[in-house]
């Protein structure tokens, strides 16, 4: 059932010579007045003709059994003129949604008038009138629902693992295979002997910078390590350089292969680039030392 009520005030405002007479229209919209427990109910008061003046529109205060849902204020030139209540009832019975004063300010806000809405009955019945069966329905059991697949979370995972795996695969190819293995000392072969087998496997590598001298360091600290017995492959270029009197070389010799060793390390970890002259001179000084190691001995 729709009810509309329409309050017409006629306002005749006479200000000196130079002012308009208006009329201000206050009209009140309620879209039913017999609802259900729990309906929403729309209410609607709308200021026409208010011209220069602002209009107050105040709260609605709750009750009990009657809550207001929301309020929205509609402007117009950056002025309200219409505001809009959603009410809800819940408790069956008769109502009464009470006066609703609106407040009419000058465009200076001061006061100019204060007009006053009928109220509005309002009557709520129970959700079960103009029901067919009104009797208590058994409990239906819990319906068994599929699991949605999450294609979102399963692509991502997805994405992952191929990041993952190609992130593998990569540093698979970035680790390069020992190409210089440990040989131990034997009867059948000597330091030297071995040193000298290394360095003439090492002759076709000499155009690549870091390599070369990776293994230079390698050779040298191995040769070192099977002829004097000192654990050179575990010790930096500074702890050899500490011990200098144990390996029983000439001074210049000794110092020679300390800035060989510290060359090496510049290109293995400091990515240093040699130029191909410097790995020249350095090869020949390693075959010389290591050919003529038994005439460079202290004695």
């Amino acid at each position: 059932m729709l009810r509309i009520l329409v309050i017409f005030f006629f306002l005749f405002i006479g200000c000196g010579s130079n002012d308009n007479s208006a009329s201000l229209q206050i009209q009140t919209d309620i879209d039913t007045t017999v609802a259900r427990i729990g309906d929403v109910l729309n209410l609607n008061i709308i200021a026409q003709n208010a011209g220069d003046r602002i209009v107050v529109f105040p709260d609605i205060q709750e009750t009990e059994s009657m809550e207001i849902r929301d309020k929205s204020i509609v402007t117009k030139h950056s002025k309200p003129y219409q505001v809009s209540f959603q009410i809800v009832f819940w408790d069956t019975g008769s109502f009464t949604i009470p006066e609703y004063q609106v407040e009419i300010l000058k465009a200076d806000s001061t006061n100019d008038i204060t007009i006053k809405t009928d109220s509005i009955d309002i009557k709520i019945i129970s959700m079960l009138v103009g029901a067919e069966d009104t009797n208590l329905r058994p409990i239906k059991d819990p319906i068994a629902l599929k699991k949605p697949i999450n294609w979102h979370r399963w692509i991502l995972i997805t994405i992952l693992f191929l990041l993952l795996l190609t992130l593998l695969v990569l540093w698979r190819k970035r680790i390069k295979k020992e190409l210089l293995k440990k040989i131990d000392v034997s009867e059948y072969q000597s330091a030297k002997d071995i040193a000298i087998a290394r360095l003439n496997a090492l002759k076709d590598l000499i155009h690549i910078n870091k390599i070369f001298y990776s293994q230079s360091s390698f050779i040298i600290r191995e040769f070192l390590e099977n002829q004097f017995y000192i654990r050179a492959l575990e010790m930096t270029t500074g702890e050899i350089s500490e011990f200098e009197s144990d390996y029983e070389l000439k001074k210049d010799d000794f110092n020679s292969l300390i800035n060989l060793l510290n060359r090496a390390d510049l290109a293995k970890f400091a990515k240093f680039e040699f130029t191909s002259q410097n790995r020249e001179v350095d090869y020949k000084w390693m075959l010389n030392f290591i050919q003529n190691f038994d005439i460079k001995l202290i004695l």
